[in-house]
């Protein structure tokens, strides 16, 4: 009797197939960064350099060259596809325009609905393709990418897809990406034509799922359209930050898990219907369109779109799911289409979230399997484990704080995550068909919805729930290596009980920590919070506090005045209404105690304005006028500004006419001047109010408009300047920066220290910072 079978390949062989494809999306993921935080010339360099290393590492066919060469193949192929796309970005004439801020007529066709700003919610943004741009009589035609920024209410009624003129001005955009320019709109929208098929039919499926929610209680209402198709302009702003707190924002993001659930019962249906693997094939494929269209080109989306039509093409072919390539192929298809990614945070979170997936959940599952845990059981506990270590690198790198209850919380929304997705994508579904029966199965989703809201709330108050962490690429880089070496001595049996001990021991011990705040040290003068890309200061007042300004959004400013054991605000002064000083307000006041509201007249910012005004209730709302003095303690508070008549026709006349107080804390004299430019500047130092200081809080997170007599008349031992990292104003400006401290002050940023606390004993300043 004699046997036929097939040797199977080697070890090695396996795994060198497995990876090839990993390696080619690296090199095109590095060439993508490097062209377009570059130019034409190092595309090209790039390129010549990946022409180099091919023809070096076909010389050898094992070991670390053929890596190399594999990695520069497909550095190869990115290099040259990124230099097309970016020197179409760098078109001489378009350049010109941007350069010299012309104003004109565009033509533009928008690739996403506008939506408010994030930092600034008076405004609305959309990325489009600009077609053409009349300037006085010069003509311009393309098809660039550029980022449009309007106002008015009238642009959330535009939708994606939908071709448009409007008068606006060419600004330059930030470096490394392929948005060519930014389109600042100076008027309404003029739509030219109609929405095609696939646009009109997303904007059907999101005005009928916001009917259909009309009849379920907020915040589940809100909510119930971000599970269901990624929209989240209905959705609470402290939810969301919740959410973005507790981990829990992967569900408000269409992705991978979204795709894997309705395809999966789509597939499941047709699979019921005894369809062959074709028209499997063919239903699945259908439902992964029309989840991108609804959903629009997130980046999650298109990574997980071509993922699921990667493995629907190996079920027609009947060969084998294989992840790995699957993802790998995701990255290369979408990097190479459209370079730009490359840049974006978005999509490199949703990538490393599958790769600590797809390497680590399974493989931490089993010793749970073994050990008699069911599976499923076992991956609700590993998965979101394995997530938050692929993406903790990146979160430190990005500056955006890591979550200590990320995992329990992920771990506890697991019981109904699945099904109120599925719920929510079936209520936008049906109500797309049938309005009655989407607004039913909404109010079924809001049951289970419920949960993730409680879930949230009361995850994103754990006091130390949030950990703030010093950004930039050697964090990042150094936190990956230091997450690399303890994956690698948990894979060793010996090392791994000690190990798990430590790790367990280090939890333990931060416990404590989290529980108790030390409260303001002795000697406190002024503590800048660190809010991001905003301002907010809290001064001692007797048993109270003095709060100016709270950030942009509420999580931050309330996480600072929990560390400083605040529960009542003598007052709250608001230098002005710019969403970037009010938008936190919330986070101030709930909780607390506050006995009065200090403001100038809203003038332009009336989206802030009102936000206070909602917010304020009962408490008492004064108007800022100069001379006046309010005592708490210690503390006395002088108003400098705004003027009497207030400032008009300036670059900002809300930041010119911000409530600028100068304030004396146990004899520390503190000058805090809101966002004044140089109009505002100019006539606080014509007022001849006394602005010399022991500390000052630089005006507009340190902006370039600073008049440098102003500077100078404070002459402050310490700056103080709030401003978010990598922020898109390029705040703060090193020219104002320097002539501070050519005049002998210290000068500390919150994107550099963190929380920054002036602390001052007999006649010796200390700094106290959190980084």
């Amino acid at each position: 009797m004699s046997y036929e079978f097939a040797l199977r390949p080697a070890a090695s062989e396996v795994v060198r197939r497995d990876w090839r494809l990993p390696l080619v999306a690296a090199g095109v993921w590095a060439a993508a960064l490097v062209g377009l935080y570059g130019n034409v010339v190092s595309g090209m360099l790039t390129a010549a350099g990946c022409v180099a290393l091919v023809i070096w590492g076909r010389r050898w066919k094992r070991g670390f060259a053929a890596a190399v060469a594999t990695v520069a193949f497909g550095g190869l192929l990115s290099a040259s596809v990124t230099t097309v796309h970016v020197a179409v970005r760098d078109h001489a004439g378009l350049a010109a325009l941007t350069g010299s801020e012309s104003h004109g007529e565009a033509e533009l066709v928008l690739h996403t609905a506008p939506k408010p700003s994030t930092r600034r919610p008076e405004l609305v943004t959309a990325t489009a393709r600009l077609r053409s741009f009349d300037a006085e009589g010069v003509a311009l035609e393309g098809h660039w990418q550029v980022l449009l920024v309007a106002s008015g209410e009238e642009w959330l009624e535009v939708n994606a897809g939908q071709r448009l003129t409007v008068p606006a001005v060419l600004r330059e955009a930030d470096a490394g990406r392929l948005t060519a320019a930014i389109v600042s709109a100076r008027g309404p929208p003029e739509t030219v034509g109609a929405l095609s098929l696939p646009y009109r039919l997303a904007a059907h499926v999101r005005d009928r799922t916001a009917a259909a929610v009309e009849a379920v209680p907020q915040p589940e209402a809100g909510l119930i359209p971000a599970l269901a198709v990624g929209d989240t302009s209905m959705m609470d702003p402290e939810l969301a930050a919740d959410f973005r707190a507790t981990g829990l924002v992967h569900l408000v993001v269409v992705s991978g898990y979204h795709l894997s659930l309705v395809v999966g019962a789509v597939l499941a249906v047709a699979l019921a219907c005894r369809a062959g693997p074709r028209g499997r094939v063919a239903a699945g494929a259908v439902a992964i369109a029309a989840i991108v269209v609804v959903a629009g080109p997130q980046p999650s989306v298109l990574r997980a779109a071509v993922m699921a039509g990667m493995t629907l093409l190996a079920l027609a072919a009947g060969r084998p799911r294989a992840a790995m390539p699957g993802l790998a192929t995701a990255v290369l298809v979408v990097v190479l289409a459209d370079p730009d990614m490359a840049a974006q945070a978005g999509f490199a979170l949703s990538v490393a979230a599958c790769v600590g997936l797809l390497f680590l959940a399974f493989r931490w599952a089993r010793p749970l399997e073994h050990r008699g845990w069911p599976q499923p059981v076992a991956l609700a506990v590993t998965i979101p484990l394995a997530t938050q270590v692929a993406v903790m690198p990146l979160l430190v790198g990005l500056g955006s704080g890591v979550s200590l209850v990320s995992v329990p919380v992920n771990v506890l929304a697991a019981l109904v995550a699945a099904p109120v997705v599925v719920l929510s994508v079936g209520a936008a579904a049906v109500a797309a068909v049938w309005l009655p029966a989407g607004a039913f199965a909404a109010q079924l989703a809001a049951i289970p919805a419920r949960w993730l809201v409680w879930l949230a709330r009361n995850g994103a108050e754990i006091p130390g729930s949030l950990v703030p962490v010093p950004g930039g690429v050697w964090w990042g880089l150094g936190s990956a290596a230091a997450l690399a070496a303890l994956v690698v001595l948990l894979q060793m049996r010996r090392l791994r009980v000690p190990v798990l001990a430590v790790l367990v021991a280090a939890g333990l011990g931060t416990v404590p920590a989290c529980l108790m705040t030390g409260g303001p040290p002795s000697g406190w003068v002024v503590t800048m919070c660190d809010v991001g890309q905003g301002d907010a200061l809290v001064l001692p007042a007797g048993d109270a506090v003095v709060v100016v300004d709270v950030g942009p959004e509420p999580a931050a400013v309330d996480a600072c005045l929990d560390e400083l054991q605040v529960d009542r605000i003598a007052l709250l002064v608001l230098s002005h209404f710019h969403i970037d000083h009010t938008a936190g307000i919330a986070g101030a006041m709930e909780g607390r105690q506050v006995d009065a509201i200090l403001a100038p007249p809203p003038g332009e910012a009336q989206y802030g304005y009102e936000l206070v005004e909602e917010r304020a209730g009962a408490v008492p709302v004064l108007e800022a006028v100069p001379g006046q003095v309010f005592a708490f303690g210690a503390t006395r508070l002088e108003v400098l500004g705004p003027p009497a008549e207030l400032l008009s026709g300036t670059r900002s006349d809300p930041n010119n006419n911000s409530v600028a107080v100068r304030a004396e804390v146990a004899g520390t004299s503190v000058l805090l001047t809101g966002d004044v430019e140089l109009e505002g500047q100019r006539a606080l130092l014509a007022s001849g109010a006394a602005l010399g200081v022991d500390v000052l809080k630089v005006p507009h997170h340190g902006s370039s408009f600073q008049a440098r007599e102003f500077l100078e008349a404070a002459d402050p031992a310490v700056a103080l300047v709030g401003v978010g990292t990598g922020n898109e104003y390029g705040h703060p400006d090193p020219g104002p920066l320097g002539v501070l401290e050519e005049g002998g002050a210290l000068v500390f940023r919150t994107d550099e220290s963190g929380r920054i606390t002036v602390v001052r004993n007999g006649n010796v300043f200390e700094v106290v910072t959190a980084n």
